[in-house]
C-alpha cells in the first residue's frame, strides 16, 4: 500500500514564491483573508498507512513552526526557519483540492493542542500525489477566526469565478 509503479507515495504540496521581504505572492485576484502563527504542518493519515508528504524531493512527517495564511484561492504555510531570501519548506495547498475541512476532536488525556484536518485529492502536484489528510497543528493563538476564515473560503469558492490561469483571454 502506498506504492504504485515502484514509486513512494506521499501527499504532495506545491511550492510557493516569496517577495523579499518573505511576504507570499499572490495572484492579482487572490486577496489574504487570515493568519496565524506557530503552526505545524502533520502530514498523511495514521490510518491509511501514509505518513509523509510536502514539497517533492523534501518530504518529512511535518512541518514545524511556521505561520499560515488563508487567502481567497490558497492555503499557504510560511517557513519561519528559512534562510533570508529562500523559500525554504514554505508550501501551498490551492482550496480546490480540499474535499473536506474538519477539527480534530480533543481527547479527554491527550494533547491540548487544536488541530484542523484538510482531507485533499490526489494527483495534483504529480503522478506520485498520493493525496490524503494534511493536518494543521496550532501551538499558538486559539485558531478559532482562522479556522472559520477557511470554512468561509472553501464555501465562497472564489477561485471559480475567475478564468483558469492557462485560458487566453
Amino acid at each position: 500500500p502506498g506504492r504504485r509503479g515502484g514509486v513512494a507515495m506521499s501527499l504532495l504540496v506545491e511550492g510557493v514564491a516569496l517577495t523579499p521581504s518573505g511576504r507570499p505572492v499572490l495572484a492579482p485576484e487572490e486577496l489574504e483573508l487570515r493568519m496565524i502563527e506557530g503552526v505545524d504542518v502533520e502530514f498523511g493519515d495514521k490510518r491509511a498507512g501514509n505518513m509523509r508528504g510536502g514539497l517533492q524531493g523534501r518530504e518529512a512527517d511535518k512541518y514545524v513552526a511556521g505561520v499560515a495564511l488563508v487567502t481567497s484561492h490558497r492555503l499557504i504555510w510560511l517557513d519561519q526557519a528559512r534562510a533570508p531570501g529562500t523559500e525554504g519548506l514554505s508550501c501551498s495547498v490551492h482550496l480546490s483540492r480540499v474535499i473536506e475541512a474538519a477539527p480534530v476532536p480533543l481527547k479527554m488525556f491527550g494533547s491540548r493542542t487544536r488541530r484542523l484536518r484538510l482531507a485533499l485529492r490526489r494527483g495534483i502536484v504529480g503522478p506520485s500525489d498520493a493525496g490524503g489528510a494534511l493536518v494543521l497543528a496550532f501551538r499558538g493563538e486559539n485558531p478559532d477566526a482562522f479556522t472559520a476564515a477557511v470554512a468561509d473560503a472553501l464555501a465562497k469558492k472564489t477561485w471559480l469565478a475567475e478564468p483558469p490561469p492557462s485560458s487566453t483571454r
